[in-house]
Order: C-alpha cells, then structure tokens, then sequence
C-alpha cells in the first residue's frame, strides 16, 4: 500500500513586541512606565494628539509621577516623515537623557519614535542605516501608543521614510527596530478625523488582504489575515456609523497590528507598491494610495482564474456554489465597503490627470519587486497602464 504525504513548508515568523490592549490604558501610562522599570521617559507625540484632552489629562499624571521636566516634542502629523526630518529630530534626542521613549500617534510617528530611539545609540546620520539589519546597537526601548488603526508599527520592525534626493520611500528596518512594547487603547483613537481614520483602516485591509494572497504567505499570515479581515470587515463602518464605539475601535486596533505582522513577515502586493511613489510624489496619503487599487487588482487576479478570495467567504458569511461564485461574493462585499467609507476612486482626486501618465508610469518602474509578490503575474510595462489609466 502507498502513501502520500503532503509536502511540508518551511518558513520563518518574527513577532517581539509586548502588546496591551484595552481601553483606558494610555489613562494609566504613567504607572506602566514606572512598572516596566523605566523613570526618564521622553514622550514624541502626533500634533494633533497633543492637543488633545485625553492627553491633557494623561500628562498631569506624568507630572506627578516623574516631575515637570518630562521632554515632550511635537511630531507633525500631516506628512509623510523624510530622512532629513528624522535627522532633525535625532540631533534633538540625542541631547536629551531619557531611558524609554514613548511614541504617540499614527504610523509615521511611530515609525520615528522607533528610528530616533534606534539612533540615539548608534552613531551617524538616518540614511546610513537605510535598508535591513544596518543597527549595530540596540537603540533606547521604545513604547508605541498608535492613534489611528492602520500600519501596525507598534509590531513590526520596519520604519518607513522617504528620501528627498532621491525620490524613493524606504526604511530603517531590523532587529534593533522593534518596539519594546506597544499599548493598543482604543480612546487613543477618538480625536482622529475621519478621513486620516478611513485611510489607516482601509491601509490594514490592504496589509491584510495582499498579506492573504502574496506568494510569500505563510500559515500563520493566511490565519491572521483572515481574523484581520474579519475584524476590519465588522468594525469599519462604525468610523462612519458609529464613530464613538470604543469596542469597534478596539477591533480595528487589534486587526492593524495583525496586518503589521502579516506585512512584517509575508510582505504585501501591487495595491502597496502602487501607493509609494503616489506618496512620495503627490503627497497621496499611503493608506489611501493602496486601498484605491486593492480592489482593482484582487479582480485583476480574479479574471485570471485566480481564487483564493473564496476562502474568505465562510469567514464574511457569504455564500456561493463554486469557488468562482464565493471569490466573486468577497469582491463584491468589499467594493459595497468601499464605497460606504467613500474611498476615493480617482487620482484626480489630488491633483493627478491624465497628462501624468506617462511619468506615474516611469517612478513605478522601481515597484517591480512588490508587484512579483502577486499571485498573477503583474508587471510595470505591460499590465499597470491599463488598471492606472482607470483611475485618471
């Protein structure tokens, strides 16, 4: 008698960072610090944040646990983070004496939190350590509080900026990137306008979904992605709906940090890669950049026979009779959304017109890498001119 046996996989998964999760936590901050064995915190927090009365109230605490002489700077919350601007703000850390450094805000506060921490220990300037595993040292410890629901920095080891000089968006990644802990409060939250928080939910959907897909997927990215789809799925609509209710908001805190984990270790797909020169070169913001084009190439993907989207259909409860019918149900699903959350559907948007084509086309040209990682062939010259010619 013969046997079969299925072919095993081996892979890697990466997951370092201490989470806590519930709300009220960033209330009690104070005495989490303190706990962890920490007593010079510095704080670097969004500016929008920091105007609000949550952390009004939670820096009265940090007065009386730790003095008046808590250094705590400003992080600008409305652009996308730059080498030089991280250069900025380590120059200022470094004069500073500090043991932890918390980081409030969205996904490019925190990745600065994590960048400026790394580089108080290691000497030169940000762009040195531009790409995977430059740290020699292991920066000051860093706490990630995140205000909006979208990157998972809190989680992963990458931290992105962009290069001015030469127009391309990268990061500071490895090992020495991680954050120490990270504390997902869904009050944090609250004060986000709703555009910035459609656009960080609707970039954990990306993380997710092409984390789902991408040729690179592992076991354990397919099953979180699917509780993080699940979970953005449930609790998108109340940012619109239902702005105030703190357990859905908790829901989308915890499927971002799935989607930092499933990006961190499985990588993205074209929605992702499409949406880095968009950022870097018309100030698209990220998570809308991607979450435009998710939709359009999960049915690029279908068209091709390609269907693992039905997997998800039991997870949504969706029906159909063949794979085909349940692919298309999640498709269908997602676009109905999209189109609640008013998710832009045109370049034109921000400014971009049809006379642009040709050179959106040119600057994708360095995407390549993240477009082989969908399932379907996608390629720069012959299949995104038709899907960008779409959205102008």
């Amino acid at each position: 008698m013969s046997t079969q046996t299925k072919q095993l996989n081996t892979f890697h998964y990466l997951q370092h960072t201490n989470l806590s999760i519930g709300s009220g936590l960033f209330r009690k901050i104070p005495t989490f610090i303190r706990e962890k064995g920490y007593s010079r915190p510095a704080f670097l927090v969004d500016e929008g944040f920091l105007k609000s009365q949550l952390f009004e109230e939670t820096s009265k605490g940090l007065r009386a646990e730790f003095g008046n002489h808590t250094p705590i700077h400003k992080s600008r919350g409305n652009l996308e983070p730059t080498y030089d601007y991280v250069a900025e703000l380590t120059q200022l850390f470094r004069g500073l004496d500090f043991d932890v450094l918390v980081a409030v805000g969205g996904g490019s506060c925190m990745d600065t939190g994590k960048a400026v921490a790394a580089l108080k220990t290691n000497t030169g300037e940000p762009l040195t350590y531009r790409g995977f595993d430059k740290l020699q040292h292991p920066g000051v410890p860093v706490i990630c509080v995140p205000t909006t629901a979208g990157t998972g920095s809190e989680v992963s080891y990458n931290a992105s900026f962009v290069d001015t000089s030469g127009k391309r968006k990268m990061g500071i990644n490895g090992r020495f990137m991680f954050a120490s802990y990270g504390i997902l409060d869904p009050e944090t939250t609250l004060t986000c306008p709703y555009r910035a928080a459609m656009g960080a939910g609707v970039d954990a959907l990306v993380h997710a979904l092409e984390g789902f897909v991408c040729r690179q997927q592992t076991p354990i990215t397919r099953m979180l992605a699917k509780e993080a789809i699940t979970l953005l799925v449930g609790a998108l609509p109340a940012l619109k709906n239902d702005p105030n209710n703190l357990a859905r908001r908790q829901e989308l805190l915890l499927a971002a940090a799935y989607g930092g984990l499933i990006q961190m270790n499985s990588g993205s797909g074209v929605a992702a890669a499409i949406s880095y020169p968009l950022s870097v070169y018309y100030k698209v913001p990220h998570g809308v950049g991607g979450g435009m084009f998710l939709l359009r190439i999960a049915r690029y993907n279908l068209e091709r026979g390609y269907l693992d989207y039905a997997a998800l259909a039991p997870t949504l409860g969706l029906d159909g009779d063949s794979d085909a019918e349940k692919a298309i149900a999640v498709l269908h699903h997602l676009e109905k959304l999209w189109k609640l959350l008013d998710v832009p559907t045109s370049l034109g948007a921000f400014g971009i017109g049809r006379e642009e084509l040709p050179r959106l086309l040119e600057v994708m040209k360095t995407q390549q890498p993240g477009f082989d990682q969908n399932p379907v062939p996608f390629t720069v010259d012959h299949d995104l001119p038709p899907v960008l010619a779409e959205f102008i």
